[in-house]
């Protein structure tokens, strides 16, 4: 039968250990002082080996986790850096394209482009207006075309010192005095509504029947009421519908308005005056007298297009 002590041991092998230790300990101090030597050279070898194996496997963990924080930084920093260079060369393709924007008028029309930054889009889903920090100050006045190198984005409606509001071709009182850059038809585009003020695409207004358009011709700004010079590029013709007087004529324009970040103000035209306004109603009238013949239907514009359009 085993005694009590044995039975305690059995069922617990830290204890079992322990005691096990402290005999062993007991035994070798009893040992002589040579014997002692031998022993501990013996046991010494086989304990205190793992133990270095352990150190040095510590240190040398250290050793990569310092690594790995020093090339997680340098990942850190190259990434930063490649950000920047994409940056950069997003802002150098601008200025190639903006090089090229400014060549491309003919040596008579050159104008003075003020670059100005977006700060700002009053209005909803639909974008009512572009805030600029470009304004009187720098000489910018109500009426100047605004542009990027894609095209027309419109024109300015108001300025005060230091900011201005541009009246983008998506507003509802926007009109842009056009021609179709291959058959030099002409015409008006303005933006088509729908119900809930949704906001459905752009027409080209007063088109005569069996014009010469056809779908992906270049729309490009006519130079008619001397707001807008000739030559901008405002879109490409999606879609035409034949009518029995006019032709219903879609145009997807140019610039996509929700994503601009720097324009273009053409500086040095002159302001709309009432000579001008007059001028553009005289145009619309000739155009809608073209598109529907006064014999048959009887045409009266109503549009301030160059207080409204160019």
């Amino acid at each position: 039968m085993l005694s009590p002590l044995t039975r305690l041991l059995r069922g617990n092998r830290d204890l079992a250990t322990l005691v096990i230790c402290v005999l062993l300990s007991a035994i070798a101090l009893s040992l002589p002082t040579g014997v002692k030597v031998v022993v501990s050279t013996i046991v010494s070898t086989p304990v205190l080996r793992p133990l270095k194996r352990l150190a040095t496997a510590a240190d040398g963990l250290t050793r990569l986790r310092e690594e790995n924080e020093r090339l997680r930084r340098l990942a850190m920093e190259l990434v930063e850096e490649r950000a920047a260079l994409v940056s950069q060369g997003h802002e150098n393709e601008r200025l190639r394209e903006l090089t090229h924007f400014m060549v491309g008028f003919a040596a008579e029309e050159r104008f003075d482009l003020l670059p100005a930054t977006v700060i700002g889009m009053p209005g909803g889903r639909i974008i009512e207006g572009i805030e600029i920090n470009a304004g009187a100050a720098s000489g910018v006045q109500a009426g100047m075309p605004v542009v990027v190198p894609d095209g027309l984005v419109g024109k300015i409606s108001s300025s005060v010192r230091a900011r201005s509001l541009i009246e983008p071709l998506t507003s509802a009182s926007s009109a842009v005095a056009v021609t179709i850059e291959r058959s030099r038809v002409r015409g008006v585009v303005r933006p088509r509504y729908g119900g809930a003020s949704e906001l459905l695409d752009w027409q080209m207004d007063y088109v005569p029947a069996r014009s010469d358009i056809r779908v992906h011709d270049r729309v490009i700004t006519s130079g008619l009421g001397g707001v807008y010079p000739a030559g901008l590029v405002v879109g490409d013709v999606s879609s035409v519908d034949e009518g029995p007087l006019t032709m219903t004529v879609h145009v997807d324009i140019a610039v996509d308005l929700s994503t601009i970040e720097q324009v273009f103000v053409l500086k040095g035209l002159a302001a709309p005056s009432p000579e001008r306004d007059a001028m553009m109603q005289t145009l619309l009238s000739e155009l809608a007298t073209e598109a529907a013949p006064s014999a048959t239907t009887e045409v009266a514009p109503s549009a301030t297009t160059e207080g409204g359009a160019p």
